[in-house]
Protein backbone atom coordinates (compact mmCIF):
# COMPACT_ATOMS: atom_id res chain seq x y z
CA UNK A 1 0.00 0.00 0.00
CA UNK A 2 1.44 3.46 -0.90
CA UNK A 3 2.86 5.48 1.96
CA UNK A 4 0.42 8.34 1.35
CA UNK A 5 -2.52 5.98 1.83
CA UNK A 6 -0.96 4.52 4.98
CA UNK A 7 -0.57 8.03 6.35
CA UNK A 8 -4.17 8.78 5.48
CA UNK A 9 -5.38 5.67 7.28
CA UNK A 10 -3.24 6.49 10.30
CA UNK A 11 -5.00 9.84 10.50
CA UNK A 12 -8.30 8.04 10.95
CA UNK A 13 -7.53 8.01 14.67
CA UNK A 14 -6.76 11.74 14.78
CA UNK A 15 -9.86 13.95 14.44
CA UNK A 16 -9.59 16.74 11.89
CA UNK A 17 -11.03 20.15 12.85
CA UNK A 18 -12.20 20.92 9.29
CA UNK A 19 -15.87 20.80 8.37
CA UNK A 20 -17.23 18.13 6.04
CA UNK A 21 -17.44 20.71 3.25
CA UNK A 22 -13.82 21.73 3.87
CA UNK A 23 -12.68 18.12 3.75
CA UNK A 24 -14.54 17.46 0.49
CA UNK A 25 -13.07 20.63 -1.01
CA UNK A 26 -9.53 19.64 0.04
CA UNK A 27 -9.93 16.20 -1.52
CA UNK A 28 -11.34 17.53 -4.79
CA UNK A 29 -8.83 20.34 -5.28
CA UNK A 30 -5.68 18.75 -3.86
CA UNK A 31 -6.35 14.99 -3.82
CA UNK A 32 -5.87 15.21 -0.05
CA UNK A 33 -6.14 11.57 1.02
CA UNK A 34 -6.04 12.58 4.67
CA UNK A 35 -9.17 14.68 4.17
CA UNK A 36 -11.02 11.74 2.66
CA UNK A 37 -9.74 9.46 5.42
CA UNK A 38 -11.31 11.83 7.94
CA UNK A 39 -14.62 11.63 6.11
CA UNK A 40 -14.43 7.84 6.32
CA UNK A 41 -13.59 8.08 10.04
CA UNK A 42 -16.58 10.34 10.73
CA UNK A 43 -19.23 8.68 8.63
CA UNK A 44 -17.88 5.18 7.98
CA UNK A 45 -19.46 3.54 11.08
CA UNK A 46 -22.92 4.77 10.10
CA UNK A 47 -22.49 3.67 6.47
CA UNK A 48 -21.12 0.25 7.39
CA UNK A 49 -23.98 -0.28 9.84
CA UNK A 50 -26.52 0.33 7.07
CA UNK A 51 -24.70 -2.03 4.70
CA UNK A 52 -24.41 -4.84 7.22
CA UNK A 53 -28.03 -4.56 8.29
CA UNK A 54 -29.04 -5.04 4.66
CA UNK A 55 -26.36 -7.53 3.56
CA UNK A 56 -24.94 -9.13 6.70
CA UNK A 57 -21.24 -9.23 7.58
CA UNK A 58 -20.33 -10.27 4.03
CA UNK A 59 -18.02 -9.08 1.23
CA UNK A 60 -21.14 -7.64 -0.42
CA UNK A 61 -21.54 -5.28 2.54
CA UNK A 62 -17.92 -4.15 2.19
CA UNK A 63 -18.42 -3.54 -1.54
CA UNK A 64 -21.54 -1.50 -0.78
CA UNK A 65 -19.60 0.47 1.86
CA UNK A 66 -16.89 1.43 -0.61
CA UNK A 67 -19.40 2.17 -3.38
CA UNK A 68 -21.20 4.61 -1.07
CA UNK A 69 -18.06 6.70 -0.66
CA UNK A 70 -17.29 6.49 -4.38
CA UNK A 71 -20.77 7.92 -5.05
CA UNK A 72 -19.69 10.81 -2.83
CA UNK A 73 -16.64 11.31 -5.05
CA UNK A 74 -18.87 11.30 -8.14
CA UNK A 75 -21.46 13.66 -6.62
CA UNK A 76 -19.09 15.78 -4.53
CA UNK A 77 -19.71 18.92 -6.57
CA UNK A 78 -23.49 18.59 -6.38
CA UNK A 79 -25.65 20.47 -3.90
CA UNK A 80 -27.54 17.42 -2.65
CA UNK A 81 -25.41 16.81 0.45
CA UNK A 82 -24.55 20.34 1.50
CA UNK A 83 -27.12 20.74 4.27
CA UNK A 84 -25.58 17.79 6.14
CA UNK A 85 -23.26 15.14 4.72
CA UNK A 86 -24.03 12.49 7.34
CA UNK A 87 -27.76 12.10 6.59
CA UNK A 88 -27.05 12.27 2.84
CA UNK A 89 -24.47 9.46 3.05
CA UNK A 90 -26.93 7.43 5.11
CA UNK A 91 -29.48 7.72 2.29
CA UNK A 92 -26.89 6.83 -0.35
CA UNK A 93 -25.74 3.80 1.67
CA UNK A 94 -29.32 2.57 1.84
CA UNK A 95 -29.72 2.90 -1.95
CA UNK A 96 -26.41 1.12 -2.61
CA UNK A 97 -27.20 -1.66 -0.12
CA UNK A 98 -30.60 -2.29 -1.73
CA UNK A 99 -28.96 -2.46 -5.18
CA UNK A 100 -26.33 -4.87 -3.87
CA UNK A 101 -28.95 -7.04 -2.19
CA UNK A 102 -31.01 -7.22 -5.40
CA UNK A 103 -27.89 -8.10 -7.42
CA UNK A 104 -27.00 -10.85 -4.95
CA UNK A 105 -30.52 -12.29 -5.19
CA UNK A 106 -30.29 -12.35 -9.00
CA UNK A 107 -26.86 -13.92 -8.82
CA UNK A 108 -28.04 -16.69 -6.52
CA UNK A 109 -31.01 -17.36 -8.77
CA UNK A 110 -28.76 -17.99 -11.76
CA UNK A 111 -26.05 -19.88 -9.93
CA UNK A 112 -26.20 -23.66 -10.38
CA UNK A 113 -25.61 -25.55 -7.13
CA UNK A 114 -22.69 -27.95 -7.22
CA UNK A 115 -21.91 -30.96 -5.07
CA UNK A 116 -19.34 -29.91 -2.47
CA UNK A 117 -16.04 -31.77 -2.57
CA UNK A 118 -15.44 -31.08 1.08
CA UNK A 119 -17.54 -30.17 4.07
CA UNK A 120 -19.26 -26.84 3.47
CA UNK A 121 -17.79 -23.81 5.11
CA UNK A 122 -19.78 -21.96 7.75
CA UNK A 123 -22.00 -19.55 5.85
CA UNK A 124 -21.69 -15.83 6.47
CA UNK A 125 -24.35 -14.47 8.79
CA UNK A 126 -27.40 -13.21 6.96
CA UNK A 127 -28.70 -9.72 7.64
CA UNK A 128 -31.08 -9.10 10.49
CA UNK A 129 -34.32 -8.30 8.66
CA UNK A 130 -35.86 -6.77 11.79
CA UNK A 131 -32.92 -4.36 12.07
CA UNK A 132 -33.06 -3.61 8.34
CA UNK A 133 -36.69 -2.53 8.72
CA UNK A 134 -35.41 0.31 10.88
CA UNK A 135 -33.52 1.78 7.92
CA UNK A 136 -36.50 1.48 5.59
CA UNK A 137 -38.85 3.19 8.03
CA UNK A 138 -36.30 5.83 9.00
CA UNK A 139 -35.75 6.64 5.32
CA UNK A 140 -39.52 7.14 4.91
CA UNK A 141 -39.63 9.90 7.54
CA UNK A 142 -39.64 13.56 6.46
CA UNK A 143 -36.10 14.92 6.14
CA UNK A 144 -36.51 17.33 9.05
CA UNK A 145 -36.99 14.39 11.43
CA UNK A 146 -34.79 11.85 9.68
CA UNK A 147 -31.60 13.95 9.72
CA UNK A 148 -31.52 14.54 13.51
CA UNK A 149 -32.20 10.84 14.15
CA UNK A 150 -29.38 9.76 11.82
CA UNK A 151 -26.91 12.13 13.44
CA UNK A 152 -27.85 11.57 17.08
CA UNK A 153 -29.25 8.05 17.28
CA UNK A 154 -27.17 6.26 14.64
CA UNK A 155 -23.97 8.25 14.28
CA UNK A 156 -23.98 9.13 17.98
CA UNK A 157 -23.27 12.84 17.59
CA UNK A 158 -23.96 15.16 20.51
CA UNK A 159 -26.98 17.41 20.26
CA UNK A 160 -24.71 20.41 20.13
CA UNK A 161 -22.71 19.05 17.18
CA UNK A 162 -25.83 17.82 15.37
CA UNK A 163 -27.57 21.18 15.82
CA UNK A 164 -24.52 23.00 14.44
CA UNK A 165 -24.31 20.65 11.43
CA UNK A 166 -28.00 21.09 10.62
CA UNK A 167 -28.01 24.83 11.29
CA UNK A 168 -30.57 24.56 14.11
CA UNK A 169 -30.77 25.65 17.72
CA UNK A 170 -30.40 22.89 20.29
CA UNK A 171 -34.00 23.43 21.38
CA UNK A 172 -35.29 22.97 17.85
CA UNK A 173 -33.12 19.88 17.40
CA UNK A 174 -34.43 18.36 20.64
CA UNK A 175 -38.02 18.98 19.57
CA UNK A 176 -37.45 17.35 16.17
CA UNK A 177 -35.69 14.41 17.80
CA UNK A 178 -38.64 13.82 20.10
CA UNK A 179 -41.13 14.06 17.24
CA UNK A 180 -38.96 11.86 15.02
CA UNK A 181 -38.65 9.15 17.68
CA UNK A 182 -42.41 9.10 18.12
CA UNK A 183 -43.05 8.81 14.39
CA UNK A 184 -40.42 6.10 14.00
CA UNK A 185 -41.84 4.06 16.91
CA UNK A 186 -45.31 4.26 15.36
CA UNK A 187 -44.02 3.14 11.95
CA UNK A 188 -42.05 0.26 13.45
CA UNK A 189 -45.04 -0.82 15.52
CA UNK A 190 -47.16 -1.04 12.37
CA UNK A 191 -44.52 -3.38 10.94
CA UNK A 192 -44.53 -5.45 14.13
CA UNK A 193 -40.91 -4.57 14.90
CA UNK A 194 -39.57 -3.32 18.21
CA UNK A 195 -37.16 -0.35 18.12
CA UNK A 196 -33.58 -1.53 17.63
CA UNK A 197 -31.20 -0.54 20.38
CA UNK A 198 -27.42 -0.41 19.95
CA UNK A 199 -25.04 -1.71 17.25
CA UNK A 200 -26.40 0.75 14.70
CA UNK A 201 -22.95 2.17 13.95
CA UNK A 202 -20.23 -0.41 13.24
CA UNK A 203 -16.48 0.10 13.65
CA UNK A 204 -14.73 0.18 10.28
CA UNK A 205 -11.76 -2.22 9.95
CA UNK A 206 -8.52 -0.41 9.08
CA UNK A 207 -8.07 -2.49 5.94
CA UNK A 208 -11.51 -1.57 4.64
CA UNK A 209 -10.95 2.10 5.46
CA UNK A 210 -7.59 2.09 3.66
CA UNK A 211 -9.06 0.40 0.58
CA UNK A 212 -11.88 2.94 0.50
CA UNK A 213 -9.46 5.88 0.61
CA UNK A 214 -7.28 4.28 -2.08
CA UNK A 215 -10.22 3.58 -4.39
CA UNK A 216 -11.62 7.09 -3.85
CA UNK A 217 -8.26 8.56 -4.91
CA UNK A 218 -8.22 6.37 -8.03
CA UNK A 219 -11.81 7.34 -8.82
CA UNK A 220 -10.97 11.04 -8.52
CA UNK A 221 -8.05 10.57 -10.91
CA UNK A 222 -10.25 8.47 -13.25
CA UNK A 223 -7.63 5.72 -13.14
CA UNK A 224 -8.87 2.96 -15.44
CA UNK A 225 -9.09 -0.53 -13.93
CA UNK A 226 -7.99 0.57 -10.45
CA UNK A 227 -11.38 0.03 -8.77
CA UNK A 228 -12.82 -3.50 -8.58
CA UNK A 229 -15.59 -4.12 -11.08
CA UNK A 230 -18.21 -5.06 -8.46
CA UNK A 231 -17.68 -1.80 -6.54
CA UNK A 232 -17.52 0.31 -9.70
CA UNK A 233 -20.71 -1.27 -11.05
CA UNK A 234 -22.63 -0.42 -7.87
CA UNK A 235 -21.25 3.12 -7.93
CA UNK A 236 -22.20 3.68 -11.57
CA UNK A 237 -25.70 2.26 -11.12
CA UNK A 238 -26.58 4.39 -8.11
CA UNK A 239 -24.94 7.53 -9.54
CA UNK A 240 -26.85 7.23 -12.80
CA UNK A 241 -30.10 6.75 -10.89
CA UNK A 242 -29.45 9.93 -8.89
CA UNK A 243 -28.53 11.93 -11.98
CA UNK A 244 -31.61 10.67 -13.83
CA UNK A 245 -33.92 11.64 -10.97
CA UNK A 246 -32.32 15.08 -10.74
CA UNK A 247 -32.53 15.58 -14.52
CA UNK A 248 -36.21 14.60 -14.73
CA UNK A 249 -37.19 16.70 -11.73
CA UNK A 250 -35.33 19.73 -13.03
CA UNK A 251 -37.03 19.28 -16.40
CA UNK A 252 -40.41 19.54 -14.67
CA UNK A 253 -39.30 22.63 -12.78
CA UNK A 254 -37.86 24.17 -15.94
CA UNK A 255 -41.13 23.57 -17.83
CA UNK A 256 -43.11 25.41 -15.20
CA UNK A 257 -40.52 28.16 -14.97
CA UNK A 258 -40.61 28.61 -18.75
CA UNK A 259 -44.37 29.10 -18.65
CA UNK A 260 -43.88 31.62 -15.86
CA UNK A 261 -41.22 33.50 -17.83
CA UNK A 262 -43.49 33.67 -20.88
CA UNK A 263 -46.15 35.35 -18.79
CA UNK A 264 -48.46 32.35 -18.58
CA UNK A 265 -49.05 33.10 -14.92
CA UNK A 266 -47.26 35.36 -12.51
CA UNK A 267 -49.80 36.26 -9.87
CA UNK A 268 -52.64 34.54 -8.11
CA UNK A 269 -56.06 34.41 -9.69
CA UNK A 270 -57.77 33.94 -6.37
CA UNK A 271 -58.79 36.73 -4.00
CA UNK A 272 -56.86 35.04 -1.19
CA UNK A 273 -53.33 33.65 -1.59
CA UNK A 274 -52.50 30.04 -0.97
CA UNK A 275 -51.83 30.83 2.65
CA UNK A 276 -50.96 27.34 3.79
CA UNK A 277 -48.12 27.19 1.27
CA UNK A 278 -46.42 30.16 2.89
CA UNK A 279 -47.31 28.81 6.30
CA UNK A 280 -45.67 25.52 5.44
CA UNK A 281 -42.52 27.39 4.48
CA UNK A 282 -42.29 29.40 7.66
CA UNK A 283 -43.91 27.46 10.48
CA UNK A 284 -41.80 25.60 13.03
CA UNK A 285 -43.30 22.17 13.44
CA UNK A 286 -41.56 21.73 16.72
CA UNK A 287 -43.52 24.49 18.48
CA UNK A 288 -46.25 22.95 20.53
CA UNK A 289 -47.49 26.03 22.34
CA UNK A 290 -50.99 27.26 21.64
CA UNK A 291 -51.26 29.71 18.73
CA UNK A 292 -51.56 33.37 19.69
CA UNK A 293 -54.95 34.97 19.76
CA UNK A 294 -56.13 36.26 16.39
CA UNK A 295 -55.27 39.91 15.98
CA UNK A 296 -58.21 42.18 15.18
CA UNK A 297 -58.25 43.62 11.68
CA UNK A 298 -57.06 47.23 11.54
CA UNK A 299 -59.82 49.79 11.55
CA UNK A 300 -60.74 51.07 8.11
CA UNK A 301 -60.89 54.83 8.19
CA UNK A 302 -62.46 57.11 5.64
CA UNK A 303 -60.87 60.33 4.55
CA UNK A 304 -62.44 63.39 2.96
CA UNK A 305 -64.84 62.49 0.17
CA UNK A 306 -65.20 58.93 1.48
CA UNK A 307 -61.75 57.79 0.30
CA UNK A 308 -60.39 54.94 2.38
CA UNK A 309 -57.23 55.67 4.31
CA UNK A 310 -54.29 53.28 4.47
CA UNK A 311 -52.26 55.59 6.72
CA UNK A 312 -52.39 58.97 8.40
CA UNK A 313 -49.43 61.37 8.59
CA UNK A 314 -48.89 64.65 10.39
CA UNK A 315 -51.83 63.87 12.61
CA UNK A 316 -54.63 64.42 10.11
CA UNK A 317 -53.24 64.06 6.55
CA UNK A 318 -54.72 60.96 4.86
CA UNK A 319 -52.77 58.56 2.68
CA UNK A 320 -55.56 56.91 0.69
CA UNK A 321 -56.04 53.47 -0.76
CA UNK A 322 -56.36 55.02 -4.21
CA UNK A 323 -52.96 56.72 -3.87
CA UNK A 324 -51.35 53.46 -2.82
CA UNK A 325 -53.05 51.55 -5.64
CA UNK A 326 -51.86 54.05 -8.25
CA UNK A 327 -48.33 53.78 -6.88
CA UNK A 328 -48.33 49.98 -7.13
CA UNK A 329 -49.84 50.01 -10.62
CA UNK A 330 -47.33 52.56 -11.85
CA UNK A 331 -44.37 50.68 -10.37
CA UNK A 332 -45.32 47.03 -10.92
CA UNK A 333 -48.43 46.95 -13.09
CA UNK A 334 -46.81 46.87 -16.50
CA UNK A 335 -44.71 43.88 -15.48
CA UNK A 336 -47.50 41.99 -13.69
CA UNK A 337 -50.67 42.77 -15.65
CA UNK A 338 -50.36 40.23 -18.46
CA UNK A 339 -49.45 37.44 -16.07
CA UNK A 340 -52.35 38.33 -13.77
CA UNK A 341 -54.83 38.32 -16.68
CA UNK A 342 -53.44 35.03 -18.00
CA UNK A 343 -53.84 33.49 -14.59
CA UNK A 344 -57.45 34.70 -14.50
CA UNK A 345 -58.01 32.94 -17.83
CA UNK A 346 -56.79 29.62 -16.43
CA UNK A 347 -58.81 30.03 -13.23
CA UNK A 348 -61.96 30.95 -15.19
CA UNK A 349 -61.71 27.87 -17.45
CA UNK A 350 -60.95 25.70 -14.43
CA UNK A 351 -64.05 26.89 -12.55
CA UNK A 352 -66.21 26.73 -15.68
CA UNK A 353 -65.44 23.03 -15.94
CA UNK A 354 -66.72 22.48 -12.41
CA UNK A 355 -63.26 21.69 -11.03
CA UNK A 356 -61.91 22.65 -7.61
CA UNK A 357 -58.42 22.79 -6.15
CA UNK A 358 -57.73 22.34 -2.45
CA UNK A 359 -54.99 24.26 -0.73
CA UNK A 360 -53.74 20.99 0.71
CA UNK A 361 -53.25 19.70 -2.85
CA UNK A 362 -50.97 22.64 -3.64
CA UNK A 363 -48.98 22.14 -0.44
CA UNK A 364 -48.57 18.41 -1.06
CA UNK A 365 -47.48 18.99 -4.67
CA UNK A 366 -44.93 21.58 -3.56
CA UNK A 367 -43.47 19.19 -1.00
CA UNK A 368 -43.37 16.39 -3.58
CA UNK A 369 -41.61 18.65 -6.08
CA UNK A 370 -38.88 19.55 -3.59
CA UNK A 371 -38.49 15.91 -2.56
CA UNK A 372 -38.22 14.82 -6.21
CA UNK A 373 -35.28 17.18 -6.61
CA UNK A 374 -33.57 15.48 -3.68
CA UNK A 375 -33.38 18.81 -1.85
CA UNK A 376 -34.42 20.13 1.51
CA UNK A 377 -36.79 23.08 1.58
CA UNK A 378 -33.96 25.33 2.77
CA UNK A 379 -31.75 24.38 -0.19
CA UNK A 380 -34.65 24.76 -2.64
CA UNK A 381 -35.33 28.26 -1.30
CA UNK A 382 -31.67 29.25 -1.22
CA UNK A 383 -30.45 27.80 -4.53
CA UNK A 384 -33.37 27.18 -6.91
CA UNK A 385 -35.89 29.94 -6.29
CA UNK A 386 -33.44 32.88 -6.61
CA UNK A 387 -32.87 31.85 -10.24
CA UNK A 388 -36.53 32.67 -10.91
CA UNK A 389 -36.81 35.62 -8.54
CA UNK A 390 -39.52 34.01 -6.42
CA UNK A 391 -40.22 33.21 -2.81
CA UNK A 392 -41.58 29.82 -1.78
CA UNK A 393 -45.09 31.26 -1.46
CA UNK A 394 -44.86 32.82 -4.92
CA UNK A 395 -43.62 29.54 -6.39
CA UNK A 396 -46.64 27.80 -4.92
CA UNK A 397 -49.04 30.39 -6.33
CA UNK A 398 -47.35 31.10 -9.65
CA UNK A 399 -46.10 27.63 -10.66
CA UNK A 400 -47.51 24.76 -8.61
CA UNK A 401 -51.13 25.94 -8.39
CA UNK A 402 -51.62 26.72 -12.10
CA UNK A 403 -49.80 23.55 -13.10
CA UNK A 404 -52.26 21.49 -11.06
CA UNK A 405 -55.22 23.32 -12.61
CA UNK A 406 -53.89 22.90 -16.13
CA UNK A 407 -53.07 19.24 -15.48
CA UNK A 408 -56.64 18.51 -14.42
CA UNK A 409 -58.00 20.32 -17.47
CA UNK A 410 -55.63 18.50 -19.80
CA UNK A 411 -56.41 15.06 -18.36
CA UNK A 412 -60.04 15.55 -19.35
CA UNK A 413 -59.05 16.01 -22.98
CA UNK A 414 -56.22 13.52 -23.39
CA UNK A 415 -57.02 10.19 -25.04
CA UNK A 416 -56.20 7.04 -23.15
CA UNK A 417 -52.60 5.84 -23.31
CA UNK A 418 -52.33 3.10 -25.93
CA UNK A 419 -50.71 -0.30 -25.59
CA UNK A 420 -48.24 0.65 -28.31
CA UNK A 421 -47.11 3.71 -26.33
CA UNK A 422 -46.59 1.59 -23.21
CA UNK A 423 -44.58 -0.99 -25.17
CA UNK A 424 -42.45 1.74 -26.65
CA UNK A 425 -41.84 3.25 -23.20
CA UNK A 426 -40.91 -0.18 -21.83
CA UNK A 427 -38.41 -0.69 -24.63
CA UNK A 428 -36.90 2.75 -24.05
CA UNK A 429 -36.53 2.12 -20.32
CA UNK A 430 -35.52 -1.54 -20.16
CA UNK A 431 -34.45 -2.41 -23.71
CA UNK A 432 -30.97 -2.13 -25.15
CA UNK A 433 -29.36 1.16 -24.16
CA UNK A 434 -26.24 3.11 -24.95
CA UNK A 435 -23.74 4.14 -22.30
CA UNK A 436 -22.62 7.62 -23.34
CA UNK A 437 -20.62 10.59 -22.10
CA UNK A 438 -21.39 14.19 -23.00
CA UNK A 439 -19.75 17.62 -23.08
CA UNK A 440 -22.06 20.64 -22.93
CA UNK A 441 -21.70 24.29 -23.92
CA UNK A 442 -24.01 27.29 -23.64
CA UNK A 443 -25.72 28.99 -26.58
CA UNK A 444 -22.89 31.49 -26.97
CA UNK A 445 -20.17 28.80 -27.00
CA UNK A 446 -20.82 27.16 -30.38
CA UNK A 447 -17.40 28.11 -31.75
CA UNK A 448 -15.70 26.67 -28.68
CA UNK A 449 -17.70 23.46 -29.13
CA UNK A 450 -16.64 23.18 -32.77
CA UNK A 451 -12.98 23.67 -31.81
CA UNK A 452 -13.16 20.97 -29.14
CA UNK A 453 -14.94 18.58 -31.52
CA UNK A 454 -12.28 19.11 -34.17
CA UNK A 455 -9.48 18.67 -31.62
CA UNK A 456 -10.91 15.33 -30.45
CA UNK A 457 -11.47 14.02 -33.98
CA UNK A 458 -7.94 14.96 -35.01
CA UNK A 459 -6.44 13.29 -31.94
CA UNK A 460 -4.96 16.48 -30.48
CA UNK A 461 -6.96 15.94 -27.27
CA UNK A 462 -9.07 13.18 -25.75
CA UNK A 463 -12.79 13.22 -25.07
CA UNK A 464 -12.18 12.17 -21.46
CA UNK A 465 -9.88 15.14 -20.76
CA UNK A 466 -12.29 17.64 -22.30
CA UNK A 467 -15.23 16.11 -20.42
CA UNK A 468 -13.46 16.50 -17.07
CA UNK A 469 -12.68 20.16 -17.85
CA UNK A 470 -16.11 21.23 -19.11
CA UNK A 471 -17.93 24.16 -17.48
CA UNK A 472 -20.88 22.14 -16.13
CA UNK A 473 -19.55 21.11 -12.72
CA UNK A 474 -21.56 17.96 -12.04
CA UNK A 475 -20.75 16.65 -15.53
CA UNK A 476 -17.09 17.52 -15.10
CA UNK A 477 -17.02 15.65 -11.77
CA UNK A 478 -18.37 12.48 -13.39
CA UNK A 479 -16.41 12.76 -16.64
CA UNK A 480 -19.58 13.58 -18.59
CA UNK A 481 -21.62 10.64 -17.26
CA UNK A 482 -25.34 10.82 -18.05
CA UNK A 483 -28.17 8.28 -17.83
CA UNK A 484 -28.03 5.73 -20.64
CA UNK A 485 -29.84 6.59 -23.87
CA UNK A 486 -32.34 4.11 -25.33
CA UNK A 487 -31.27 2.40 -28.54
CA UNK A 488 -34.78 3.06 -29.87
CA UNK A 489 -35.82 6.55 -28.70
CA UNK A 490 -39.48 7.54 -28.71
CA UNK A 491 -40.84 10.03 -31.29
CA UNK A 492 -40.61 12.94 -28.85
CA UNK A 493 -37.03 12.20 -27.80
CA UNK A 494 -34.57 15.06 -27.47
CA UNK A 495 -32.08 15.82 -30.27
CA UNK A 496 -29.29 14.50 -28.04
CA UNK A 497 -31.07 11.16 -27.56
CA UNK A 498 -31.69 10.88 -31.31
CA UNK A 499 -28.04 11.63 -32.05
CA UNK A 500 -26.85 9.11 -29.45
CA UNK A 501 -29.05 6.36 -30.92
CA UNK A 502 -27.10 6.56 -34.20
CA UNK A 503 -23.73 5.88 -32.55
CA UNK A 504 -21.76 2.69 -32.14
CA UNK A 505 -19.25 2.15 -29.29
CA UNK A 506 -16.30 4.50 -29.67
CA UNK A 507 -18.06 6.85 -32.09
CA UNK A 508 -18.47 10.60 -31.63
CA UNK A 509 -21.57 12.54 -32.63
CA UNK A 510 -21.56 15.85 -34.49
CA UNK A 511 -22.17 18.92 -32.34
CA UNK A 512 -25.88 18.72 -31.40
CA UNK A 513 -27.85 21.94 -30.95
CA UNK A 514 -30.43 22.01 -28.15
CA UNK A 515 -32.72 24.67 -26.67
CA UNK A 516 -30.05 25.59 -24.11
CA UNK A 517 -26.82 25.18 -26.06
CA UNK A 518 -24.69 22.53 -27.74
CA UNK A 519 -23.80 18.96 -26.80
CA UNK A 520 -21.13 16.54 -27.99
CA UNK A 521 -21.88 12.84 -27.35
CA UNK A 522 -19.51 9.87 -27.27
CA UNK A 523 -20.83 6.29 -27.14
CA UNK A 524 -18.83 4.24 -24.63
CA UNK A 525 -20.65 0.93 -24.90
CA UNK A 526 -23.90 -0.97 -25.26
CA UNK A 527 -25.93 -2.01 -22.20
CA UNK A 528 -27.93 -5.19 -22.86
CA UNK A 529 -31.68 -5.21 -22.35
CA UNK A 530 -32.83 -6.00 -18.83
CA UNK A 531 -34.58 -9.34 -19.23
CA UNK A 532 -35.50 -9.48 -15.55
CA UNK A 533 -38.18 -6.82 -16.01
CA UNK A 534 -41.79 -7.78 -16.70
CA UNK A 535 -43.94 -5.55 -18.86
CA UNK A 536 -47.04 -6.27 -16.78
CA UNK A 537 -45.31 -5.46 -13.51
CA UNK A 538 -43.90 -2.26 -14.95
CA UNK A 539 -47.20 -1.18 -16.49
CA UNK A 540 -48.28 1.25 -13.68
CA UNK A 541 -44.93 3.06 -13.74
CA UNK A 542 -44.95 3.17 -17.55
CA UNK A 543 -48.47 4.59 -17.55
CA UNK A 544 -47.42 7.39 -15.19
CA UNK A 545 -44.32 8.08 -17.28
CA UNK A 546 -46.17 8.32 -20.61
CA UNK A 547 -48.93 10.47 -19.09
CA UNK A 548 -46.33 12.76 -17.51
CA UNK A 549 -44.56 13.29 -20.81
CA UNK A 550 -47.88 14.12 -22.46
CA UNK A 551 -48.61 16.73 -19.83
CA UNK A 552 -45.20 18.30 -20.27
CA UNK A 553 -45.61 18.42 -24.04
CA UNK A 554 -49.26 19.47 -24.31
CA UNK A 555 -49.66 21.87 -21.39
CA UNK A 556 -48.20 24.95 -23.16
CA UNK A 557 -50.32 24.20 -26.25
CA UNK A 558 -53.50 24.00 -24.18
CA UNK A 559 -52.81 27.32 -22.47
CA UNK A 560 -52.19 28.99 -25.84
CA UNK A 561 -55.58 27.69 -26.97
CA UNK A 562 -57.33 29.10 -23.90
CA UNK A 563 -55.68 32.46 -24.41
CA UNK A 564 -56.80 32.64 -28.04
CA UNK A 565 -60.38 31.92 -26.93
CA UNK A 566 -60.21 34.52 -24.15
CA UNK A 567 -58.85 37.23 -26.51
CA UNK A 568 -57.86 39.56 -23.62
CA UNK A 569 -58.03 43.31 -24.17
CA UNK A 570 -56.08 45.62 -21.91
CA UNK A 571 -57.52 48.96 -20.84
CA UNK A 572 -55.08 50.03 -18.15
CA UNK A 573 -52.43 52.60 -18.96
CA UNK A 574 -49.19 53.18 -17.13
CA UNK A 575 -48.45 56.89 -16.83
CA UNK A 576 -44.94 58.01 -16.06
CA UNK A 577 -44.40 59.49 -12.64
CA UNK A 578 -44.59 63.27 -12.67
CA UNK A 579 -41.26 64.86 -11.65
CA UNK A 580 -41.18 66.92 -8.48
CA UNK A 581 -41.07 70.68 -9.10
CA UNK A 582 -37.61 72.17 -8.95
CA UNK A 583 -36.99 74.73 -6.23
CA UNK A 584 -36.56 78.36 -7.28
CA UNK A 585 -33.19 79.64 -5.97
CA UNK A 586 -34.55 83.20 -6.06
CA UNK A 587 -37.14 82.36 -3.42
CA UNK A 588 -34.53 81.14 -0.94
Amino acid sequence: MPGSVLNAVARLTAPDPRTDAGLVRAFLTGSDEGAFAELVRRHGPTVLGVCRRALGATPDAEDAFQATFLVLVRRARSTEWRDALGPWLYGVALKVAHKARAARARRRTHERPEQPMTEPATPAPEPDDAAAVLDDELAALPARYRAPLVLCEIRGASRRDAARELGLTEGTLSSRLARGRKLLRERLARRGVAPVVGALAVAVPAGLAGATVRHATHALARASGAVPVAILSLTEEVTKTMIARWKLALAAVATCATLTTLGAWNTSAHPAPVSDVSAAATRADEKKSAPPAKQPAPERLKGEGGAERVATIFGDVAVTREQFTEHLIRRYGQKELEGFVNRQIVAHVFRSNGLTLKKSDVTAELEAEIAALGLTRATFVAEVLPKYGKSLEQWGEDVVEPRLMMSQLLKRRMPAVTEAELRQAFEARHGERLDCRVICWGKDKDKEGLRVEASIREGRSTFETCARNQATLHLAASGGCVPAFPRKPDPDASPVSVAAAKLEPGELSPLVETDTGFVLVKCVGVIPADRTKSFEKERPALLAEVAGKRLERELPKLFAEYKREAAPKYHLTFPEREPLPKSDPAKK
